[in-house]
């Protein structure tokens, strides 16, 4: 009898550090707000959803359907002598999209995930002033599956807007990626990305995690 006792007591103790340790790691408030407004996004975008002030967001549509990703952090990184934007965007479930220069570099918690990229992309300000396209390769590790190494060979070059897009700066420039990745089951999945860069930075685009993950981006900046 003393021995169940003794049991339950210490079942009840690991409880309380549990439920104490799970207390301690809530998700950041940015998190939180974002949460509310998850599977609230029709076809008719934004309408009715009012989004938190002093955040920012960027809209995802993904075969038709609307949500939105919450900035959690952003910061400008020198590496090899080149200067990059880093941004990291999260959901209320915590999947989390890090893109460098507005392409995806990395996503977590997704059905496909980059748990690590290996690039060099071409800058988009050398990519606007050049008539030629540019060749470079991207080094992935995908999951699941545990592909590490994918080796993805792209060729960027300038484009026009394709259709169906939506109302941007008419001065923006249009880069189309043309991409060869190997599949694990064999063969090659070729796609078409597609970036509008306005005044330095990606206002719009078209990218892919994989041929079932297709995503269309728009940053829609801070809600005031």
């Amino acid at each position: 009898m003393q021995r169940f006792v003794l049991m339950r007591l210490l079942c009840s103790w690991v409880l309380l550090l549990m439920l104490t340790a799970c207390g301690a790691l809530h998700p950041p408030e940015y998190l939180g707000a974002l949460s509310q407004y998850l599977g609230q996004l029709g076809k008719d975008g934004l309408k009715g959803v009012e989004l938190k002030p002093g955040f920012e967001y960027i809209l995802i549509e993904i075969d038709g359907r609307k949500t939105v990703m919450a900035l959690g952090s952003r910061e400008v990184l020198t590496e090899t002598g080149r200067v990059s934007l880093h941004e990291r965007w999260y959901s209320g479930q915590g999947e989390m999209i890090h893109m460098v220069d507005g392409r995806i570099h990395t996503a977590v918690g997704l059905t496909v995930e980059w748990r690590r990229q290996r690039s060099n992309p071409p800058a988009w300000d050398l990519l606007a002033k050049s008539s030629s396209s540019v060749a470079w390769s991207r080094e992935l590790d995908v999951m699941p599956g545990y592909r590490y190494g994918q080796a993805d060979r792209i060729e960027t070059k300038l484009a026009t807007a394709p259709k169906g897009t939506p109302a941007l700066p008419r001065d923006a420039t249009w880069i189309m990626d043309q991409v060869r990745s190997p599949q694990a089951l064999g063969g090659d999945w070729n796609y078409t990305q597609t970036f509008a860069i306005h005044q330095g930075r990606v206002v719009y685009s078209e990218q892919c995690l994989a041929p079932t993950v297709c995503f269309q981006f728009k940053p829609l900046g801070m809600m005031p």
